[in-house]
């Protein structure tokens, strides 16, 4: 009756041979159904208890929420084969099945969860991560989509499971409140920045950035000094020469950010990173720390005059790093830009740092050809990445011992990034392409581009892609 394709007819008599041979007559058409992408094989599933195969099924359609309700069905215990074995061994074979059927669960989740990412809706990505109590993931979504203030609040319900993300979160929220129009229009956004970084633990350093960017008057600065435990103007001053006297880099160049001259920092920290660079086995975090604290000097300093020779290498030496950590955070849609910034400045500014046009294009084509080289190989004209280029990779990765938070690797995804343009249609100067979704526009008024990659910018390279030593602040 099978072979005449009378399937109704031989499943309702196949009980008479035996449950083995229906179910495996159940499974013959439940095969048949999935060729023909035929939903009528969902029951004969769910009857045979052939979870993984009808999960397969929905994620092979894209029908995930229904996937994951399966998966979840199962988890639950509340899908089951018929009993063909002795009852001990069937609930046995039931416990190993849950455990299998919660790891498939899992696995559905995190699809769902990134496909509501990639559709630029991040709460609903977290949400799924939740469900399976993946706390990492979960806060991870909301970072990148840019929900900080909801994932302070979710971070501080989950503890320390989420510890790590919610630091990172406080220290981005805080950022946000250091607006960079007229600094601080308020003393309360000065205070709530400081307030969100002492909810950190060992934040000294933090709230020294904080300090070291405030532009107000002597009195002013010294009172935010006083509520971040931080020295007076002066004493800063004090132990910076002392510092700088001894040898010692990290606090001269910390302590000059915090004083009266805090211009005298960037000589000092330019030098050091300098030096690192022209040493062959340098890595990202041997400058990187360094460097962001200089990026913190208070803007009307950094564009001074007498300044603009370590405004131009700080600009420089922050591109580049900033190109290597999206390369290692897979920030692919501003590598390119980051290069071309870093290029830019150094052919129309006059510097001495240890970097060349020429290496900075060989180290582009490099990661252009080895990143893309598994995306487009079924290409008939592709060309591989040469073992020149190869090494090179290899060499730009093994300078990056950055280790980021579980789940940040990846572009970023706000809220919207899918919608299309309405009519004021922005063009991004990092692409020359139409900006779907939120534009941003950087500090002339008229250069745009997408709130998604100016995001991914400020967390590698904090000053604006104008090269005007701006800082950027788009969170």
């Amino acid at each position: 009756m099978a072979e005449l394709v009378m399937w109704e007819k031989a499943l309702s008599v196949a009980p008479g041979v035996s449950m083995k041979y229906w179910k495996k007559l159940m499974q013959r058409r439940a095969d048949q159904l999935m060729q023909e992408g035929n939903d009528d094989v969902i029951p004969y599933c769910i009857a045979t208890g052939e979870v993984k195969k009808l999960v397969n099924f929905f994620t092979s359609r894209g029908q995930l929420k229904e996937a994951v309700l399966v998966a979840q069905g199962a988890c639950e215990g509340n899908i089951h084969g018929p009993q063909i074995t002795s009852i001990n061994h069937a609930a046995n074979s039931d416990n190993d099945n849950i455990e299998k059927y919660c790891g498939m669960l899992h696995r559905v989740c995190k699809e769902l969860a990134e496909w509501y990412f990639q559709d630029g809706r991040a709460v609903l990505a977290a949400c799924c991560h939740l469900a399976v109590d993946n706390a990492e993931l979960a806060m991870a979504s909301l970072i990148r989509g840019n929900e900080l203030e909801l994932a302070v609040c979710v971070g501080t319900v989950l503890g320390e499971s989420a510890s790590k993300a919610t630091h990172y979160v406080l220290e981005l929220l805080a950022r946000k409140y250091m607006t960079t129009a007229t600094c601080f229009p308020s003393v309360a956004y000065r205070n709530l920045a400081a307030r969100l970084l002492q909810m950190i633990p060992d934040n000294e350093i933090l709230l020294a950035k904080l300090c070291a960017f405030y532009p107000g008057s002597s009195a002013e600065i010294n009172d935010l000094h006083e509520k971040c435990g931080l020295p007076t103007l002066e004493e800063c001053k004090e132990l910076a020469e002392s510092a700088h006297a001894g040898g010692e880099i990290f606090p001269a160049v910390k302590y000059y950010l915090l004083s009266p001259e805090p211009e005298k920092a960037l000589p000092i920290g330019i030098t050091y990173v300098k030096e690192q660079l022209s040493s062959p086995d340098w890595t990202v975090d041997s400058v990187y720390h360094i460097l962001d604290l200089l990026s913190y000097i208070r803007t009307d300093r950094l564009i001074l005059p007498k300044c603009s020779e370590e405004r131009n290498e700080l600009l420089i030496l922050c591109g580049y790093i900033g190109a290597l950590l999206a390369i290692g955070r897979q920030y692919s849609s501003i590598v390119p830009a980051l290069y071309e910034y870093t290029s830019q400045l150094l052919k129309r500014r006059e510097v001495a740092v240890p970097l060349q046009i020429e290496q900075l294009s060989v180290e582009l084509e490099a990661w252009r050809a080895c990143t893309f080289s598994l995306k487009v190989a079924d290409n008939a004209l592709y060309n591989p990445p040469s073992e020149a280029q190869k090494r090179e990779y290899s060499q730009l990765l093994s300078r990056m011992s950055e280790e980021p938070i579980k789940g940040l690797e990846g572009p970023d995804y706000v809220t919207g990034s899918n919608l299309p343009s309405h009519s004021d249609v922005q063009i991004s100067c990092f692409t020359g392409l139409r900006i779907q979704g939120p534009a941003f526009f950087l500090e002339d008024g008229k250069s745009a581009i997408s709130l998604n990659d100016a995001l991914m910018w400020a967390k590698v390279n904090p000053f604006s892609p104008l090269g005007t030593g701006i800082r950027l602040n788009p969170f």
